[in-house]
């Protein structure tokens, strides 16, 4: 049922939760949930300009929502996304909320500005925040709870005031966070996670610490950027997804890349090689940032620069991919899921150790989606993945057919696409009698062939019945 409202509303009792209303659509009208009080949308929630929202309560819906009204943190209640599709948030100017409820695993589009005073819980779903003038905005007082990688945000982030803020950013399947800890902050200071190489560059002596990195993270990066002026440090993470060849993490420090130079921004890395953190020094200059190191022997990942799949022979998915760098890599398992969730190895190709194409070729491609990825593993054991790749794969059926049927000595076989075709011919008891690989025209001598019928079976799919006379 839709609701159109004409009257103020006012919602007074302590507890009370409204019936849930398929389309809730404010114009021009006072609607008031009070503290304690529950509204439910199983829909799309409309809030125009003449408009008035205000809660103080909950507002729990399925479906999207439109805003319109200039709101004020003041009133802003519990925000609460629980659809089973993806919900958007829409509007033209920002939406204010106490505590935002995120727990959708269709996710959730930011439209425009969502902004949070108290805190974010990540239970499930992906909040895409794409554009800058788009971004999920934290408050002095905001915080987060619950991220993974099947819940966080890929897009824009910003927090505004000072003290430590973990960011809960990623790509969207994977969760990486950075740390931020602000001793000065005018506005806000905005994130971003991307799983690109932020471009070679000369290693100088122009950060906080004169040491010179020899290497930097071209897997991943951090695009950290304050709206106005800002003074703190960054404290980056490293895990399996993308980060091998750490040898000491004594020699790992923060990187910055100002115009075309890396430099050093510090300190030492604490944790051990496979999981651990490293702060910078204090720092008021900004920009992008990664994991960098100091030494030659922790060189860093492996740098995949390109990785495509393309549809071949029409019936094959084939995996390319470039490295632009390789240091004690072992081996690339290439994985395979029908619903970029579930990955099984269908097949390894070995590490050339050095700057190299590659390519592997699934033969039996799942008929629709089909997602692809890389796990890189090293020689010690250590690994990582490539971002997910797909193709919708549409088997391409064969148009095929024998003459003449009934046949004497020959069956002329008309419709072959390829050169690789592998053709038998079975007796009515299901016995193999002949078997060969073929040509894209193909004549076959029957003459040995006692008469009776026979199934003539073409790459164990089309089946065609044939009589030997």
């Amino acid at each position: 049922m839709n609701y159109k409202l004409i009257t103020t509303i006012v919602l007074l009792a302590v507890t009370l939760a409204t019936k849930a209303q398929d389309v809730l659509y404010n114009n021009g009208s006072i609607l008031q949930v009070n503290a304690g009080c529950v509204i439910q949308v199983n829909g799309n929630l409309t809030n125009t300009a003449v408009s008035t929202l205000t809660n103080n309560g909950t507002i729990t819906l399925t479906g999207n929502i439109t805003n319109n009204q200039v709101m004020a943190t003041a009133n802003a209640g519990t925000l609460e996304f629980k659809g089973s599709t993806a919900q958007m948030l829409n509007g033209a100017v920002t939406y204010f909320a106490n505590n935002i409820l995120l727990n959708n695993a269709a996710g959730f589009t930011l439209n425009t500005t969502l902004k949070c005073d108290g805190i974010a819980t990540f239970t499930n779903g992906i909040v895409t925040a794409a554009p800058t003038t788009t971004p999920l905005i934290f408050t002095t007082n905001g915080s987060v709870t619950g991220t993974s990688d099947a819940s966080h945000v890929n897009g824009y982030v910003v927090k505004e005031g000072t003290g430590n803020f973990a960011y809960p950013v990623g790509n969207g399947s994977k969760y990486q966070p950075c740390d931020v800890n602000l001793s000065a902050n005018a506005t806000g200071m905005q994130v971003k996670y991307n799983t690109t190489d932020a471009g070679v560059g000369t290693f100088t002596k122009n950060g906080t610490e004169a040491t010179s990195l020899v290497a930097y993270n071209g897997l991943e990066n951090w695009n950290i950027t304050p709206q106005s002026t800002a003074t703190g440090t960054v404290t980056m993470y490293w895990d399996a997804f993308k980060n091998l060849g750490i040898a000491n993490v004594n020699d790992l420090k923060v990187a910055r890349k100002l115009g075309t130079d890396w430099l050093n921004e510090g300190t030492i890395g604490t944790g051990n090689t496979v999981a651990g953190s490293v702060a910078s020094n204090s720092i008021s200059n900004w920009g992008i940032f990664t994991l960098g190191s100091i030494n030659a022997t922790s060189t860093l990942p492996v740098k995949i620069t390109s990785y495509e799949l393309r549809i071949t022979n029409e019936k094959q998915v084939t995996n390319y991919w470039t490295t632009s760098s390789e240091t004690n890599s072992k081996n690339f398992e290439v994985q395979r899921s029908p619903d970029g969730r579930n990955f099984a190895i269908i097949g390894t190709v070995t590490a050339k150790g050095f700057a190299s194409d590659y390519s592997f070729v699934d033969e039996k491609p799942l008929t629709g989606v089909n997602y692809y990825k890389l796990k890189q593993v090293d020689n010690d054991g250590k690994f990582a993945y490539s971002d997910v790749r797909t193709v919708n794969f549409k088997p391409q059926t064969l148009n095929i057919s024998i003459y003449p049927n009934p046949a004497i000595n020959v069956i002329n076989i008309k419709g072959l696409t390829t050169n690789k075709n592998n053709i038998i011919i079975i007796d009515i008891v299901g016995k193999v009698v002949l078997q060969l690989n073929s040509t894209t025209q193909q004549s076959i001598s029957i003459t040995n062939l006692k008469a009776g019928a026979y199934f003539i079976k073409i790459n164990n799919e089309n089946t065609i019945k044939f009589i030997k006379e």
